[in-house]
């Protein structure tokens, strides 16, 4: 006879447990070509479920899942081959879980488990079909297959640089700074050649991001601009998606509005508060523009036009990204952390540079901060600089695949980053084409051909990181990025920020539901 069972029913939890889940993923960053995931969800596995205990079939344990603490009464599990993302097992799962370390079928689990049955077996399905367990044998040795290749993204992203001119000047910008705007004539021949490309290639969706210099100084263009790009995008059976790149110092309530209108999202960069934010973002004249800011994102959230927030860090302000976080999470604004890129432009000022522990401190501070205030979006996409943990990708942008970058004058460009490098203009048939023929400019390589990265456990979900970074560091494309230790140091602690996201705000599935069933709730 079976000794009673425990006094909790066992509980697996996932992101699939969340209400809304597809809208609570924040995508990468705006300010950059980072790869988007394929769908607005987190997909489990397409893999069998051992949905029946008759049998001799054997389940295991994936030798690639990561088994972390998350608290005293849970742990949580991770398949950095899989597409499930982070899991969590309160300790009764946990210990159904671990029946399966080696091959094992349903029913000599069950005779293992102190508890009725039918846990084991609901258990058991869900960490199948999560990835987490799967069928023993030589078949399944073989896993992971190599993830899809951005090429295969449905969403064409193009950089429209509306203007060169700026009002501020931010040591690390990697603009050379003028007066020189786009012009309707130009704007419009832009979004003809985006929307062009996006038809040829079978996109279904084009993203705009109208960018500078401050795109907010070209501002009697953009509105127009966008209608236009709406209405040509319709005529295709293209979605239209659309962001402004501001440094926030002045958005009028009039431009506002209508961004608002025409569904036009608003990303402001918010370096810090007060010091740490004016160390690196002063006007042209050196006077700080951080209360100028503060009083935009003050200003956007009474227009109910909340504000995306991009962090740049470097070392002037590494100490200080926990507060911005604070800022954001305080007021319910969705952040991206991104690491300092340096540039030809940036050269003269080496105190960006940033040391890898103070870097790694200052993201853990920040994740501390996380923890305090766990929203109910997930940060794995957007505290990882260009990485994600959302799903696995080969690639770390869409630099060379789904990304396009015009210039004021109309010239088309490989990468944002090295704008100044054109391959010709929107005037080309297919100016996506151009950027996916040049082998001359930033190279954008799989991961599995990069160096130190091929065996990495992690090397989905940094994807070797930011290619021009690498290269200005290193003088290859075919190695890992300079930041890998410190992916590998903060990794393990975005999981944990997940996994806490899931305790938080899940639903526990119907057949784990009941009086006995009981989840620690953070917050």
């Amino acid at each position: 006879m079976k000794p009673a069972g425990p006094a909790r029913r066992p509980a697996v939890l996932s992101t699939c447990d969340l209400p809304d889940a597809q809208q609570l993923l924040i995508h990468g960053c705006e300010d950059c070509a980072c790869a988007t995931s394929q769908d607005l969800y987190i997909r489990p596995p397409d893999i069998p479920s051992p949905v029946s205990p008759v049998g001799s079939g054997q389940w295991v344990r994936d030798r690639t899942v990561l088994d972390l603490p998350l608290d005293d009464e849970h742990r949580l599990l991770f398949n950095p081959a899989g597409t499930a993302g982070a899991v969590v097992l309160n300790m009764p799962a946990h210990r159904i879980f671990s029946c399966f370390e080696q091959p094992s079928t349903i029913r000599a689990a069950q005779a293992r488990w102190a508890g009725p049955d039918d846990e084991v077996q609901d258990v058991a399905s869900r960490l199948g079909r999560l990835g987490m367990i799967h069928p023993a044998g030589p078949a399944a040795a073989g896993r992971p297959a190599r993830p899809a290749a951005v090429r295969d993204s449905t969403v064409l992203t193009a950089w429209l640089h509306v203007t060169n001119a700026c009002n501020l000047r931010c040591p690390y910008c990697y603009v050379r700074k003028s007066r020189d705007g786009m012009d309707e004539s130009v704007g419009r021949a832009a979004v003809e050649a985006v929307i062009r490309s996006a038809a040829a290639h079978g996109f279904r969706a084009v993203k705009l991001k109208y960018a500078g210099g401050e795109a907010s100084l070209n501002d009697r263009l953009i509105v127009p601009l966008h209608a236009y790009a709406r209405d040509l995008a319709a005529q295709h059976g293209l979605q239209l998606h659309a962001t402004l790149l501001s440094n926030g110092v002045r958005l009028r309530p009039a431009l506002v509005d209508a961004l608002k209108t025409n569904g036009i999202r608003v990303m402001i960069s918010l370096d810090g508060l007060a010091d740490h934010h004016d160390a690196q973002r002063p006007f042209a004249s050196g006077k700080p523009s951080f209360h100028r800011v503060e009083r935009t994102i003050a200003q956007l959230l009474e227009q109910n036009h909340p504000p995306h927030l991009s962090v740049t860090i470097t070392s002037r302000n590494a100490r200080g990204v926990a507060d911005v976080v604070r800022f954001a999470l305080e007021r319910d604004l969705t952040f991206s952390l991104n690491f300092f890129r340096d540039n030809e432009c940036a050269a003269p000022f080496s105190d960006l540079r940033y040391e890898e522990q103070a870097m790694i401190s200052g993201l853990l501070e920040a994740f501390q901060v996380i923890e305090e205030f766990v929203p109910a979006w997930s940060v794995l996409g957007s505290v990882l600089d260009r990485g994600q943990l959302l799903e696995p990708r080969p690639q770390p942008c869409g630099v060379g695949e789904n990304y396009v970058v015009i210039d004021q004058r109309g010239d088309v460009a490989k990468c944002h980053m090295e704008i100044e490098k054109t391959l010709g203009d929107v005037f080309h048939d297919d100016p996506l084409q151009l950027v996916r023929q040049d082998r001359r400019t930033v190279l954008n390589l799989l991961v599995d051909e990069k160096e130190g990265c091929r065996d990495c456990t992690w090397r989905y979900w940094c994807s070797g990181g930011c290619p021009v970074a690498t290269f200005r560091a290193t003088g290859r494309y075919d190695i890992k990025s300079p930041n890998c230790n410190i992916y590998k140091a903060i990794y393990p602690q975005a999981l944990r920020l997940e996994g806490l996201r899931l305790l938080k705000y899940s639903q526990p599935p119907p057949s784990l539901a009941g009086e006995q069933l009981t989840i620690a709730r953070s917050g």
